[in-house]
């Protein structure tokens, strides 16, 4: 692992609304949490950039020389359909009563599938992906101890996060206790659970019954757990009680961010995070995409608005997964992104160009120093990334690199290849141009053209260039002379 940069990293904290310096809690060392997918449908894309998002974060780390330790969790259980609201049927359950296959067969086939997917967009794969499934003592234990510090009560079965016995509810999100009561985001008055004492609470553990698949036995009877505590109770295990980031969608802030807070908090009397990140929604743009009976043309990607899209459907119409990825790159993580025919075809015919032009460019042994022209452009490429991740303009640079005349081709290979680090799109994988022959008569002329260039014709220059075109050659002049591909 080589030394961390002195270059700073900026991140947007949600928590502080405000970019900050990052500073790691242990550093060389960094720990991230990532909130994965609940698999009990395909992942779509929209739920793949935010995956892509903590991927950017991680490389850009790792890129600046921190060691990151990374833990995605996989939801194979808790989540209801309204959990905002405590409300609907656990999600894997309602799948498993619907297509007659049991819901650990859903939870593996869409896992399997979910990582597949990773895998066709250069998602690093986490360091770990713990199975909410897997960790039930651990989900108990907690929900024990808030029990026990009178955080939580019981009811009928259920047990409840009180979340009027935590006074910082509501910072990450804004949605204070008393906002709620008001009829703020969230958990509605008129949608209170009879057991509940309030209707802000939240469930920690549920009451199960003979219908469902998935049931523990527990201390408070034969239930599963609630949504948010897996994500407590796994994190808590495997990076401690304070860790450095906590990724996830911007949906995802309230309720299921808000409360981990509280879960986890309680516990300690520690924030648990010190920075939280929060990635924008992919939209569908363009009519041919739109959900059913909507007419709007900046819809958010939802399973509920009957717009997915998943990496099989690019597939399928000729696209290239990593062309999604560099349209991902094109917008900041924290703006939307229109997803429409256009763009994407933009993005592939861009990602097909930047390979062209990469296959075109000399391979040579690197020394391990870079000539100042190309120092120049890596310090730009890195004061972008470090600035929030802002990867337009990082793209931006990478695109530059390739025509840039000041800097040697073999070195410009090297750096596309340095900043492919960050960006993910498997530049190493693009085989160069095997080099061209080249007659003698053609050998002749380029002789003849640097001399011109020596003495300054530039008139014969021009016209041997021209007549090396017509034999079908592309006329570069590098730092070398006159090099023809």
């Amino acid at each position: 692992m080589s030394a961390v940069s002195s270059k700073p990293v900026y991140f947007y904290n949600t928590l502080t609304r405000s970019k900050e310096l990052f500073q790691a809690i242990h550093p060389p060392k960094v720990s991230i949490y990532s909130c994965g997918p609940t698999v009990y449908k395909d992942i779509h894309i929209g739920n793949l950039r935010t995956f892509v998002m903590t991927d950017l974060i991680r490389r850009t780390l790792e890129y600046n020389g921190y060691d990151v330790f990374l833990v995605r969790n996989i939801t194979d259980v808790g989540h209801l359909q309204n959990d905002d609201i405590e409300s609907g049927e656990d999600k894997l359950e309602a799948e498993a009563r619907k297509t007659g296959r049991s819901a650990l067969e859903i939870a593996q086939y869409y896992t399997e599938q979910y990582m597949r997917d990773s895998e066709e967009l250069n998602i690093l794969p986490p360091h770990l992906s713990p199975k909410a499934t897997d960790h039930i003592p651990e989900i108990q234990d907690l929900t024990q101890k808030l029990l026990q510090k009178g955080l939580a009560y019981i009811s009928d079965g259920n047990v409840y996060y009180d979340v009027d016995k935590f006074p910082d509810y509501g910072k990450l999100s804004g949605n204070t206790v008393e906002q709620l009561r008001a009829g703020g985001h969230g958990r509605q008055q008129m949608e209170i659970a009879e057991d509940k004492q309030a209707p802000e609470d939240f469930a920690l553990w549920k009451k199960g019954d003979e219908s469902r698949q998935m049931n523990w036995p527990s201390p408070w009877g034969v239930g599963f757990p609630g949504w948010h505590i897996e994500c407590s109770a796994m994190s808590m295990k495997y990076l401690g009680e304070r860790f450095d980031i906590h990724t996830g969608a911007l949906d995802l802030v309230f309720p299921h961010h808000e409360d981990e807070i509280a879960q986890s908090q309680g516990i300690t009397g520690k924030p648990p995070v010190n920075y939280w990140m929060h990635g924008e929604f992919l939209i569908i743009g363009n009519r041919k995409m739109k959900a059913q009976g909507n007419d709007d043309d900046s819809i958010k990607m939802s399973r509920s608005k009957g717009n997915v899209l998943l990496i099989e459907t690019l597939k399928a119409e000729g696209i290239d997964p990593l062309a999604f990825r560099y349209l991902l790159l094109t917008a900041h993580y924290r703006s939307k992104l229109n997803y429409t025919d256009e763009s994407i075809t933009a993005a592939q015919n861009a990602l097909n160009h930047l390979r062209e032009d990469l296959a075109d460019l000399p391979v040579s042994e690197f020394s391990g120093q870079w000539s100042p022209a190309a120092q120049k452009m890596r310090d730009a490429f890195h004061t972008a990334i470090n600035d929030d991740l802002d990867m337009p303009t990082a793209l931006a640079l990478t695109r530059e690199v390739v025509r840039d005349q000041s800097i040697d081709p073999a070195e410009r290979r090297h750096l596309l290849l340095d900043f492919d680090r960050v960006l993910g799109l498997r530049l190493n994988e693009v085989e160069p141009k095997k080099p061209r022959e080249i007659s003698d008569e053609a050998r002749e002329l380029v002789r003849q053209r640097d001399e011109a260039r020596k003495a300054k014709n530039w008139a014969l220059s021009d016209q041997l260039r021209a007549q090396l075109k017509e034999m079908g050659y592309e006329v570069r002049d590098t730092a070398q002379g006159t090099q023809l591909v």
